[in-house]
């Protein structure tokens, strides 16, 4: 450009030199002129030179590189390809596409699309792209291509060019999938249990796996570089580098088996020698594999085969081998000695030989079947000749012994002389029949037990029934003692079915969680009231250690207590009855808890001990006529108690008591949430008075508060007890933190008055909590408030209660506690069960509801809870509102007898009830 305006202004100054004539002048100019036009010509071709350079340049950058490129111009639509995008894509130069659609034309269809969406996406806004394809090469090679490209805009912000780069990264994908499976080789070999080493020929570790490393002591770049004698003693070292040196010397792989003696294990050893392209030795590959397990799988195998052969040989049966053809190939020394042969004169007889003939066709077919493979084995009884020719019984039990692949090898037979057990045949058959007859009794018997429940049942719903009419006092009597009676007899019925389910072998045990706490609170609840009313003490201890929550059948551990506990109660006119339950051995998935009633009761007599388990049958008979019972109690809970894996102990001293024991193995429930951890903290020692002069319930007392941090004293009378609060400490700093008053001890007079006084004295700061008779309990509750009495509980008190009050009322006594929560949890509030709507009773859906909740009842199943709750819904709404609670409270308490004859109270038939129960109801 700039050649240009000086040319023309020359021109222009010439044209005045010619004007003005100035000759001269106009020569000089033309000659500046024609110099300046060389000039521009000479910079021109070396222009053109250049740019034929640096597109050459490209072109070869571009083969290189395998970059190939494109230039697409928007307003012309012209397309200019590379060369080396021809070659990419395999294109005839001059065949190049001149378009954006012939680019398009000559991609594969997942590269179109990819590519065809990228430019648009950059055209849009985007202004850049990158996509990648694969493109299937002449001869059906893959090639996989990245592209890149960008899209040149003018000031304006309109698009004017779009360049795009495509590389050919084939290679490059080559490279990353070599070293993706060299990285999964070395993965591969850093796993194995085979401990791996290279060596140079020089034996010279040049890498080795991490078992070696490990096996050494060391890192797997430690041994890098170094040798047999900087890793080993000198003597094995020199071993190691002589046994390299000859398989590298001879060439072929080498594998043998030696044993360490550091430690006794053996090594199966493999060196391999490496050889290059010209096979030259240039390195050895050694892997060591541990093959202790299988030497001493072998050692087991030759001991095993030794064993046999000792038993073969010593064992109490006669064995022998048989070829598929039936000859003997090998017998012991007793198959000889049954009859009375010779092992050479046996051998290559045929075992149809010695059958007697009368026998043979009928071992014959069952030979066949097992050769036919329609049986395993068979046993059979036949006669065998001895070599007297007098005929043996002998049990014959032959099986075919097949190969790895199923193919038949020989024949094994055992035969037992069993000519004694045919002499016991007569007695065999009349024990059979003896157990047919038991058999057919506890069938009758749990027949007619079904078939005298379904009156008695209707006997006492009605009897139930009719007590709630008005009625005089004799005719309440006469319906309470039908009741009574039939409750009774029912209870009998129910013993008489459990009998006969354990004799007929159907009784299962579950297995669900439980809480012995809870069990044992139920069971405490109904015999307390039984004993108070007989004036004997009722106590139950469990041990501090005894876990809270097992797994097994509460059902029948609820059963076999309460019959224990019951028989004790009954037994027992004066003194006490115990119930005493502790952890005996504690195992990862179990433990063994150990339960134990003991009573003081009328005893039994040592010649009577061995009939007090005998079914239908007591020590005395005379104890029947005076106590009553079935004698089948003791019974079922000693079949129950082996049913647990436990076994039911009985130690008894006339006229002193009895004491039942058993300890059966419970399992932990499985860990579903972790249990947080209490955090720990200093708890200071509080200070108890305990006004109590038994000294089994001091014993209780400190047994279930051992651990905690408590000082108990003790006063047995009420001027003990007034003489220990009777100091000089302040009001706000009371000298015990809970004071504990027996009624027993104090009397109730004397309890109202030391309660009074430290009410007035120290008010909550020292809480009392009394323990009182059941006569005297209401009273005291009603008028706890007015004497200051913190908890009131009846005598004697559960362990379980008297814990749980005891942290309770510390817990509410101040700061002494504030973090104790109450313990074991408090019961559920009671819900009322869903009941049909109003107007909705369907007597044939209650029927049938019914029936259903008593069949899972007699078969003790914990699905009668979820029954329950249909059953509820069935039942008309307002109606049998006590029997349903009473009900409910069985269920929890899982007493299915009860809840039986609870459930016989609602309408049996399923028709609507009479207008008389529509009124009850």
């Amino acid at each position: 450009m700039a050649l240009f305006l000086c040319g023309g202004v020359l021109l222009f100054v010439c044209a005045l030199a010619l004007h003005e004539r100035h000759s001269l002048l106009a020569s000089v100019i033309v000659l500046s002129i024609a110099a300046l036009h060389g000039m521009r010509l000479k910079w021109r071709q070396q222009s053109d030179d250049a740019v034929r350079r640096s597109e050459e340049q490209l072109r070869i950058s571009q083969r290189i590189a395998r970059i190939g490129s494109w230039d697409l111009d928007l307003a012309s639509g012209r397309l200019d390809c590379s060369e080396e995008l021809c070659r990419i894509f395999s294109v005839p130069l001059d065949e190049a596409p001149d378009n954006y659609d012939g680019l398009l034309a000559i991609l594969p269809e997942y590269g179109k699309d990819a590519l065809a969406a990228a430019v648009e996406e950059a055209l849009a806004g985007r202004d850049s792209f990158a996509v990648e394809y694969s493109v299937e090469r002449p001869g059906g090679k893959e090639s996989f291509l990245f592209e890149v490209g960008e899209v040149f805009r003018d000031d304006s912000g309109a698009a004017l060019r779009v360049v795009s780069v495509v590389q050919d990264v084939s290679e490059q994908k080559e490279a990353e999938n070599a070293l993706f499976f060299e990285k999964r080789y070395r993965g591969l070999i850093e796993n194995l249990p085979q401990r791996i080493f290279l060596k140079d020929c020089n034996s010279v570790y040049l890498s080795c796996n991490s078992s070696f490393a490990r096996d050494l002591g060391v890192e797997p770049s430690d041994v890098f570089g170094k040798t047999d004698y900087d890793l080993f003693a000198p003597e094995l070292a020199k071993k190691r580098q002589e046994d390299d040196g000859k398989v590298m010397a001879g060439g072929a792989a080498v594998e043998r088996d030696e044993q360490r003696e550091r430690d006794g294990a053996w090594i199966s050893k493999a060196l391999i020698p490496l050889r290059d392209d010209n096979d030259r030795v240039y390195g050895l590959l050694g892997v060591l594999t541990d093959i202790t397990f299988r030497k001493r799988a072998e050692e087991q195998l030759r001991e095993s085969e030794e064993r046999f052969r000792s038993i073969f040989e010593q064992a109490a049966v006669g064995i022998c081998h048989l070829a598929l053809s039936g000859e003997l190939i090998r017998i012991n020394r007793r198959f000889c000695d049954i009859l009375g042969y010779e092992q050479e004169e046996l051998l290559g007889w045929s075992l149809e030989q010695t059958i007697h003939p009368d026998d043979r066709e009928a071992e014959q077919r069952q030979a066949a079947r097992l050769l036919s493979r329609e049986i395993d084995n068979y046993s059979i009884e036949i006669r065998q000749l001895r070599h007297d020719d007098t005929p043996v019984w002998v049990n014959l039990t032959k099986s075919l012994v097949c190969g790895p692949k199923g193919e038949p090898k020989y024949l094994a037979g055992i035969i037992e002389d069993v000519t004694a057990n045919r002499e016991a045949e007569e007695l065999r058959r009349e024990r059979d029949l003896v157990q047919a007859a038991s058999r057919a009794k506890s069938q009758f018997l749990a027949n007619m037990g079904h078939e005298i429940r379904t009156p008695l049942n209707a006997v006492m719903g009605l009897s139930r029934l009719a007590l709630k009419t008005e009625l005089d006092r004799k005719q309440r009597g006469y319906l309470e003692k039908i009741g009574s009676s039939s409750r009774t007899l029912l209870n009998i019925i129910n013993d008489i079915l459990d009998f006969s389910k354990m004799e007929a072998g159907k009784l299962e045990l579950e297995k669900t969680e439980l809480n012995l706490y809870e069990v044992l609170g139920n069971i405490s609840d109904m015999h307390q009231s039984k004993a108070q009313e007989k004036g004997i003490e009722f106590r139950v201890r469990l041990a501090p250690d005894l876990p809270k929550k097992l797994v097994g059948d509460p059902l029948r551990l609820t059963q076999v207590l309460n019959n224990l506990i019951a028989n004790a109660v009954k037994f027992t006119e004066k003194g006490e009855v115990v119930v005493a339950i502790k952890p005996l051995r504690r195992e990862e998935e179990e433990v063994e808890v150990h339960f134990c009633v003991q009573d003081t009761g009328i005893g039994i007599a040592p010649e009577q001990m061995g009939k007090i388990f005998t079914p239908f049958t007591q020590a005395d008979s005379s104890t029947t006529r005076r106590y009553g019972g079935t004698g089948l109690g003791l019974s079922i809970s000693r079949q129950l108690v082996e049913l647990m894996r436990g076994e039911l102990q009985v130690e008894s001293v006339p006229g002193s008591g009895s004491s039942f024991s058993f300890t059966v193995p419970l399992a932990f429930p499985d860990a579903v949430n972790p249990v947080a951890q209490p955090r720990e903290q200093e708890l200071p020692d509080l200070r108890v008075l305990v006004v109590e002069r038994d000294q089994e319930v001091r014993a209780g007392i400190e047994e279930i508060t051992e651990g905690m941090p408590l000082a108990l004293e003790y006063a047995e009378s009420l001027p003990q007890a007034l003489a220990a609060l009777k100091d000089k400490a302040p009001p706000e700093d009371p000298p015990f933190d809970l004071l504990v008053v027996d009624e027993a001890t104090a009397g109730l007079d004397g309890m109202e008055k030391i309660c009074r006084g430290i009410w007035s004295r120290y008010r909550s700061l020292l809480p009392v909590l009394a323990t009182v008779s059941r006569e005297h309990l209401e009273t005291v509750r009603q008028q706890a408030d007015e004497w200051g009495v913190a908890a009131v509980l009846c005598a004697p008190a559960r362990p379980s209660s008297l814990l749980d009050i005891l942290v309770r009322v510390l817990a509410r006594s101040g700061e002494l506690w504030p973090e104790v929560e109450p313990w074991p949890p408090q019961k559920a509030v009671r819900r009322r069960k869903p009941a049909a709507a109003a107007g909705s009773f369907e007597p044939a859906k209650l029927a049938a509801e019914k029936a259903k909740l008593e069949r899972l009842l007699a078969k003790n199943s914990l699905d009668a809870k979820r029954q329950f709750e249909k059953f509820c819904g069935a039942v008309p709404a307002g109606g049998f509102a006590e029997e349903i609670q009473a009900l409910e409270r069985c269920l929890e308490r899982l007493d299915f007898r009860k809840a039986r004859q609870l459930l016989s109270a609602f309408p049996a038939d399923r028709q609507e009830p009479h207008s008389e129960q529509r009124e009850s109801l």
